[in-house]
Parts: C-alpha cells; structure tokens; sequence
C-alpha cells in the first residue's frame, strides 16, 4: 500500500476512533462524578498523576482521552508524567519507597514482580463486577502477570509481538526479495537477513542494512532488543525455572558473537550508541513493536512494510512484549483511579489505543479496525496475529534491577570488545548466578 495513503488513513481511523468511540464511552466507565456526595453539593477536585515511558504521540492520545474522561469527570484531573523507559522501573522504585508514586502507572513485564510481590499496587478486582466492562474479553492468559491469589492488580493494555519493519524501496533498489517474501517461502533466517542486509549496506551514504537494537534501546539491549536473538540461536538467558544461569552455552556464544559480527565485522549493524532511526531512510531492516506504526505511518519518502522475525536453530523465538496500568496502593485516590484504568481498558478506548498498542481484548484484536492500523490488513496478520500464539513474554524478576545491573556490564564487554564473546558469557555466569539463588 502506498504509504502517502497510508498515512492519511491512519490519521483518519484515529480521528474517528477519538471523536467517536472516546465521546460514548466516558459514562460506562464508571460513577460520573467520582467523589460527589448526594447532597448536591459540588464534587470533590480529585487530581490523579499517571505515569508512561510512552513518546510524544502517546501523550497526546491520553491527553485527547483525558479530555473525554473529565466530561463525566469534571471534578478529576489527570496529569501525565512521563519518564523515560531506561530509567522508569529505578524512578519508580525510588518514588515507591518514598511513597510519592503516581496513582496509576504504567509497567512493563519486568518490574511487575517487583512492585507486585511487594505489596506496592491496589487490588482493582471489583473492576470485573460491572457487566458494561466485559472483564471476560479480557484474553485471560494476558492477565496471569497481574494476578495474584485470584485477586486482579492491573489491566494488560500491550501485549505485542516484535517484528521487523522494512525498507521496501531500499529492497526494490537492489532487486532483493523482501523479508515477506523470505517468510511465505520458508526462507526467512538470520542467515538471510545477514545476507540481505549486506546487500543493502552503503557506508558511504551512512545506510545499514539492519538494526536489532529498538530506538535508544542500547543500554536495555540484552532484555528488551536480543532475547528474540537468544532464543532464535536456541539459547537463553536463564533457565525455565529462574534459577540458574544459562547463556554459557555454545548457541549462547553464537547468538552474541552473531551480534557482535554484525556491528564491528560486517558492519552491517550501527555500531553502540548509533542513534540513526529507521524513519531517515538509513536502516533498511528495523526490530522493533507495534507502538513504533505511530511514526511509521509520518514516513512519507519511502515505502515500507512489517514481517515477522526470522528464524534460526531454536526457531523464531518471538518475544511477547506487556504493558500493563496499575494502580499503586499509597495512592490516595485509588477509587477514582482504579475508574479512569477502567475507562482506559474498557472496550472502545482499547480500540483508540490499538492504533499504537496490540490489545489484550479479543474483539479490538479481532477486529478489522485493528488490521487495518497497519501498512495492510495482510501485513499485520501475518507479522502480529499469527505470531502471537508462538510467542513468549520475556523471563521478569523480584530483583531484576541487580540482575540487569549485573547484565548491562557484560554487554558493554561486548560494546567496548574488551574480551572475546566466550569470556563475556564465563564472567557474566559468575557474577549473576548468584543472584538467581
């Protein structure tokens, strides 16, 4: 699909959706006015802080959603904070603690245990007691991160598959066959995506043919870009249980030295700290989630297209992204924000949000508004809905930030090539293993 007409079609389905379903949909989340008495007196100002990693496009969605709300809701206003995704799980550690936490949050799979097992966020189960809500479209696998002894402690709102964006036009250039083409035929593997990408490098106009580290991602690189990479070479991080250490392996040392080949052998891959984005033209290939279609769609002097990962020893190994809100407990309006995370979650927002997050409803994902917020409704079946059953969530800890501490300092090993690859996995086994005890 040309991507001009792209773009005017997904500004047009989220004007629709905002000014449509966002105007019918305020009164059904929850009481009108959120702390009003019954005397008619004047209800009370109940100011709610939220907080996202998201970017300037998000925010403007929520704000867009804000607006709404506070029609029923005069009385709340919502201010969003947002913090940026490298330092969101330490920031809101530090704001936890200090019991200065927002009302509602955003969180990722990994500080979920975290917050969760300590006693940090409200019990929102009575949310599930309104039949208007439809808590069963919930698909119920996506609230197992959330859950605790059958109490609900958040409401999935992101659950995507990550992909690869393409470079269509660099791929006709060149006369290649594209990653699509690669996967219809059974052909789709790191092996050929090196290949291709070799092709499609030119270091004299500064063009790399693939990028495997998601945008200002290098410092969270081992977790949130190359566990898809780990698991595709048929390695891990760590083992099923959490228990034990398990990237010292010889497809673990492959997947890293795969990695750091691509960077500082074929160069094939922008080198550590490169902030080159696909959205320049410069990156032919480009991990990254579905929240990226939002600038994806802004691209107007190329064509471009999603596939799915490729596939290696150990399979594809998909990694299924999670977000989720939550409401933490110190909050002292958790009524009134347990209702706004029910406004947010509730069917026809979760709809408004799909134009950037893959929904944990079953009829938003189902739904041909949803197939149709990407470059073709074949496209996002193929690159999102058939990857989902075959993707796994990324493994998440009680102490993960000494884990990644721990993780960070022998990935910048790798970055800085101060030691081979299989020192790398031996000093990184005996540094994190006892954490994992």
């Amino acid at each position: 699909m040309n991507n001009r007409m792209n773009k005017g079609l997904g500004i047009g389905l989220a004007t629709v959706l905002l000014t449509g379903a966002l105007a019918g949909c305020g009164s059904d989340s929850g009481s009108k006015e959120s702390g009003a008495s019954g005397s008619g007196a004047p209800a009370k100002e109940i100011k709610l802080k939220f907080s996202i990693w998201g970017n300037d496009t998000h925010k403007a969605m929520y704000e867009t959603m804000i607006e709404n709300y506070r029609k029923d809701h005069p009385n709340v206003s919502v201010e969003i904070m947002t913090i940026p995704s490298a330092d969101y799980q330490q920031k809101l550690s530090v704001l936890m603690a200090s019991k200065t936490a927002p009302d509602i949050v955003w969180l990722m799979e990994r500080s979920i245990p975290q917050f969760l097992g300590a006693g940090q966020l409200a019990d929102i189960s009575g949310i599930k007691d309104d039949p208007n809500y439809k808590f069963e479209d919930l698909i119920p696998s996506t609230l197992e991160l959330l859950t605790k002894d059958g109490k609900t402690y958040g409401i999935p709102f992101s659950t995507p598959p990550n992909m690869i964006y393409y470079n269509k036009t660099l791929f006709a250039e060149k006369g290649l066959k594209t990653p699509t083409e690669l996967y219809e035929e059974g052909n789709w593997t790191y092996d050929e995506m090196a290949k291709a990408a070799a092709a499609l490098t030119d270091k004299s106009k500064g063009v790399y043919g693939v990028n495997l580290i998601r945008p200002n991602g290098w410092t969270t690189s081992w977790t949130e870009s190359l566990q898809t990479l780990v698991w595709a070479f048929g390695a891990d991080y760590f083992s099923a249980d959490g228990k034990q250490f398990a990237l010292n392996t010889p497809a673990g040392i492959d997947a890293l030295q795969f990695y750091s080949d691509a960077m500082f052998k074929s160069e094939i891959h922008p080198k550590p700290g490169d902030q080159t984005t696909f959205e320049t033209g410069k990156i032919a290939m480009q991990q990254d989630l579905f929240s990226y279609m939002g600038k994806a769609k802004a691209i107007a002097d190329f064509e471009w297209d999603i596939a799915p990962m490729p596939s290696g020893a150990g399979g594809q190994g998909t990694t299924l992204g999670y977000a989720g809100y939550a409401v933490t407990k110190d909050s002292e309006h958790v009524a009134e924000a347990t209702d706004f995370v029910k406004y947010l979650t509730s069917p026809e927002n979760m709809a408004v949000t799909s134009q950037f997050f893959v929904p944990s409803r079953k009829s938003v994902l189902e739904s041909q508004d949803f197939l149709n917020q990407g470059p073709s409704p074949e496209s996002v079946k193929t690159a999102v809905l058939d990857q989902m059953a075959g993707a796994r969530v990324r493994p998440a800890f009680q102490n993960f930030q000494q884990i990644d501490e721990k993780m960070k300092i022998g990935f910048d090993s790798i970055y800085t090539k101060s030691k081979p690859i299989e020192d790398i996995v031996k000093d990184l086994e005996k540094e994190v293993s006892p954490l994992l005890k």
